[in-house]
């Protein structure tokens, strides 16, 4: 059976949150924290005053620090199940919030909500950051999807993705990945060439042999590249596979990006 590759599809719409949504957005933030609360031993009253007062203080702070930060709610099916708060900021995304009703979680949700900011960073070349807590199950999630550490505190870690450049890609050739959900390993990454301010150089991806992968755009997902959406054109289809070429050209860096 013939497998085809698919074009980018989000699982999930993300609408502007209305004051209309208030109730839900608390209610949300409420079903994200109530782990954290009950490790403080107090009584149901005194955890839903904390986490109104939490809520309220938490949201001055968003409005005043990230006044354009865009403040969207999470629908399935027509359904409101959760939260993305994303400032997208020109020399960075950040993730605010991010939260999902109990019952949506465990899912793959968050993570195709992650790939899609992902996808949306790499296209502007800026990176996507966001903090957690340092038990929170959701840490392994960030680094499955590319994260790294970038600072914190005692209880928060600052995570940090960056839209690879040629060192991260030369660093991951000979590993797989998925591109439009087809296994594809990352065969090989060219040199590197510099003119103008911007750097040059090509991949070319390997996905099977009797795959199906017209010239287009395809969402790519990799362990240690994130998730990108790349332009693919199809060069030759041999015993190893169909291979696949993509050629990048961005914003040189003032340094060597080293590889990860």
């Amino acid at each position: 059976m013939t497998a085809t590759a698919t074009v980018p599809a989000a699982p999930a719409r993300v609408r502007p949150a209305t004051p209309a949504d208030e109730p839900f957005l608390r209610t949300v933030h409420a079903a994200a924290r109530a782990e954290e609360a009950a490790a403080f031993g107090w009584s149901p009253a005194q955890v839903d005053a904390f986490l109104t007062i939490q809520f309220d203080a938490q949201r001055r702070h968003y409005r005043t620090v990230w006044p354009h930060a865009t403040d969207g709610i999470v629908e399935a099916g027509g359904v409101p199940v959760g939260r993305l708060y994303v400032d997208r900021g020109s020399g960075a995304f950040t993730v605010l919030d991010i939260a999902l009703l109990p019952d949506r979680r465990g899912a793959g949700l968050g993570g195709a909500l992650l790939r899609g900011l992902q996808a949306e960073a790499a296209a502007l070349d800026v990176p996507v950051e966001l903090r957690v807590l340092r038990t929170g199950r959701a840490l392994r999630l960030y680094r499955r999807l590319g994260f790294r550490a970038d600072g914190g505190d005692e209880h928060r870690l600052a995570l940090r993705w960056d839209p690879p450049g040629h060192a991260r890609w030369q660093a991951a050739a000979g590993t797989a990945g998925t591109l439009g959900g087809l296994p594809a390993l990352l065969a090989a990454c060219t040199g590197v060439s510099y003119a103008g301010g911007y750097e040059h150089f090509g991949v070319t991806l390997r996905v099977p042999g009797d795959a199906t992968v017209e010239q287009g755009t395809y969402r790519f997902v990799h362990p240690a590249l994130g998730a990108l959406d790349l332009f693919v054109v199809p060069t030759a289809r041999t015993a190893e596979g169909l291979a696949l070429t993509a050629t990048f050209t961005r914003a040189a860096r003032p340094a060597a990006e080293p590889a990860p």
